[in-house]
């Protein structure tokens, strides 16, 4: 009797994995990996990016999510994973499509749409899809078949955004970097920012934007101006930008290592500063009642902080989009692109767009 019931105990035991196992219908999704008799994917790496209009956060808890799925083709022949066709995230009972047209101005996103993978093969698919931070989902990819009427199975990946929240968090941290650049190499100010934030030459960077305020006094400057003059005057030009320059910057674009950053900004203007420099040359010559230009100068450079701190502030129309690049862990500006410049103008020369 006993010998019975453990022959049934075990019959029924293989009828019931029978069952879970059988059917042709989605796999049940077991971890980032999935496989068919097809093929294997599974999650090469994940972070949210910002694209504009289509990838901007909201309100701190979605945003765009770039996925890269690696994907092997286990079969004979080729196979077509599609964007388009294919490949779905599912929230629950609801079935969402990846973007199909990603667009981040500065920023080259890779976007393949449709990838045919041979046989044997192993290809890496982008894939983006608007997620919400710390929550689960699953993506379902369904590879289409070489031989026509043949249906491949949906292999089923679990999708844990929670594992990616360092990069939601970290989508801002350009323009804190571009902010705190600014801040200590051009306005001589300090922000914890820069030390966690920010790479750059900060000597060279300051030269730059010296020799861009040099050219704004050549015409004020004495024959004998020797370069510990032209040091003081533009640490009084830099002190006076660090009371009254403005900046806002806002991180726009961001994947990877690269990104973009809108900056509006306010600077000191050095427009009218030949002419408050050449008052005061006038001023000694009424003094005086003589005509020594090179005197002159030396007086109204002697007035040099007063000059400075009543000049105007002007505010950028269209401001500018810097590109910014990460090196080492750290952001710095991408001096190679022409945008660049703008900064050397806007707090060197004094000049605002």
């Amino acid at each position: 009797m006993n010998k019975k019931i453990g022959i049934f105990a075990f019959m029924l035991s293989i009828m019931l994995v029978l069952a879970a196992c059988g059917g042709s219908g989605a796999k049940e999704a077991s971890g980032e990996t999935g496989k068919s008799k097809v093929a294997e994917v599974s999650i090469d790496k994940a972070e949210f990016i910002l694209a504009g209009d289509d990838g901007e956060a909201e309100e701190e808890t979605a945003g765009m999510l770039l996925v890269d799925l690696k994907v092997k083709n286990d079969s004979k022949s080729s196979i077509n994973v599609s964007s388009y066709d294919g490949v779905y995230l599912y929230d629950g009972d609801e079935q969402l499509s990846p973007e199909t047209s990603v667009y981040a101005r500065g920023i080259d996103l890779e976007t393949e749409g449709s990838s045919d993978i041979g046989a044997g093969k192993v290809k890496t698919i982008p894939l983006y899809f608007n997620a919400e931070k710390d929550k689960k989902y699953k993506i379902g990819v369904t590879p289409r078949l070489s031989k026509p009427g043949e249906e491949a199975e949906e292999i089923m990946l679990e999708l844990d955004t929670k594992k990616y929240a360092k990069s939601f968090n970290e989508l801002q941290d350009p323009a804190k970097a571009l902010t705190a650049y600014i801040d200590v190499i051009y306005l001589g100010k300090d922000n914890e920012d820069y030390e966690k934030l920010v790479t750059a030459d900060k000597e060279a960077v300051q030269e730059e934007a010296k020799t861009g305020f040099k050219k704004q006094l050549d015409l004020s400057l004495p024959d004998a101006t020797t370069d510990a003059d032209i040091d003081k005057y533009y640490n009084s030009y830099k002190s006076a930008l660090g009371e009254k320059a403005t900046v806002e910057a806002k991180t726009t674009a961001k994947a990877g290592d690269k990104a973009v950053v809108k900056l509006d900004y306010s600077t000191v203007s050095t427009n009218k500063l030949y002419d408050k420099l050449y008052d005061y040359q006038k001023e000694y010559r009424t003094n005086t009642g003589g005509f020594d230009t090179e005197k002159e100068k030396q007086y109204a450079l002697s007035k040099f902080d007063a000059a400075v701190q009543s000049l105007e502030v002007a505010k950028s129309q269209h401001g500018a989009e810097i590109k910014m690049v990460k090196k080492d862990g750290k952001w710095t500006v991408d001096t190679s692109d022409h945008y660049a410049d703008y900064l050397v103008q806007a707090f060197g020369e004094g000049k605002a767009y």
